[in-house]
């Protein structure tokens, strides 16, 4: 038996009884207003005819006490519906939650599932493209290479996002040489740019060192160059800058590209989880929408800010990571 999801259910409910607490409010302070101005009309013509006075005072006060009972229990009454609604809202966010866990843990699994064969194809696929004699075997070779690390550069997302997620990214802070760590980066996406005709360009200054793990550094970047080479392939592109700046202390990583670009008001959603811009039935990228909130993550992590510029679709984009001053070693 298929197991119905019981949120809709609750949101209907929990709506139905805000309207139901909303009209009782409002039936207790129309009432209220009616009975204040009786009792003042009361109290008026008691002040004329002093003669019924003890016994409209009586009137008055069993009224009251009468009042007060009912309040009580309708208050009571409502006390336990609320109670009830926040523990099935209660349980139903603790469901969720294992619902969560338990899809990032199936993830984590699948992802290391995936990790070591296609590291195996990799690994042959190189093999072949190196020993291949014919044309076309190299080609081959070269787009079951080119696929391979498609899909590690998708597994590695995946299990980051999961150690994220799950506070289990501990940070190994270390004086890292900013030029090393970008150039050894860069050169791992050369060759892909090469055979897309895209230039990757790097300007870092060879004094410049940051206190960071040397990991999430490399995250970053190459996560910020392979959202570049896509937004060059799908826009027609031809060139990718990588820089370093010091502005005012402060250490600036700048990825800008001539590629696909974005509407200035898109930029606060350029890192969130699985936002991609465009149509998903119509894209050419290939994604899954994480690449950049990892990089937004990690920054978090050590510090730093994150942002994304761009002038318009077609116009090229910038992403911007800025370590706070002191940050440099």
């Amino acid at each position: 038996m298929k197991r119905r999801d019981p949120s809709r259910s609750l949101q209907i409910g929990f709506l139905a009884l805000l309207f139901l607490c909303v009209l009782q409010v409002g039936y207790w302070i129309t009432e209220n207003l009616i009975y204040t101005s009786a009792v003042q009309a009361e109290l008026e013509a008691l002040a004329v005819d002093q003669t019924r006075a003890p016994d409209a005072l009586a009137e008055l006060e069993a009224a009251s006490e009468g009042r007060a009972n009912r309040y009580l229990w309708e208050g009571a009454f409502f006390l336990v519906v609320l109670i009830g609604g926040m523990a099935v809202l209660t349980r139903t966010l603790r469901h969720d939650a294992e619902l969560r866990r338990r899809q990032q843990n199936f993830l984590a699994a699948v992802s290391h599932e995936f990790k070591s064969p296609l590291a195996s194809m990799q690994l042959a696929a190189e093999t072949l493209v190196l020993r291949a004699e014919e044309p076309d075997a190299k080609r081959l070779g070269q787009r079951i290479l080119e696929d391979c690390e498609r899909l590690l550069r998708m597994v590695e997302n995946l299990l980051d996002t999961t150690r994220i997620e799950e506070g289990r990214h501990v940070l190994a802070v270390e004086t890292t040489e900013l030029a090393t760590a970008v150039t050894a980066v860069v050169e791992s996406f050369e060759e892909r740019a090469a055979r897309h005709s895209i230039e990757i360009q790097r300007s870092v200054p060879d004094s410049v060192k940051l206190g960071i793990d040397r990991t999430a550094f490399d995250a970053i970047l190459r996560n910020l160059i392979d959202n570049a080479l896509k937004a060059c392939i799908a826009g027609d592109g031809h060139h990718i800058n990588v820089k370093i700046e010091q502005p005012d202390g402060h250490i600036v990583l700048r990825v800008s590209d001539d590629g696909l670009g974005f509407s200035p008001e898109d930029a606060a959603l350029m890192f969130e989880k699985f936002h991609r811009l465009g149509d998903e039935l119509r894209r050419k990228t290939p994604g899954t929408g994480l690449g950049l909130y990892i990089v937004k993550k990690l920054a978090e992590l050590s510090g730093a800010e994150v942002r994304a510029n761009s002038s318009g679709p077609g116009q090229g984009a910038e992403m911007t990571v800025s370590w706070p001053e002191g940050a440099a070693k």
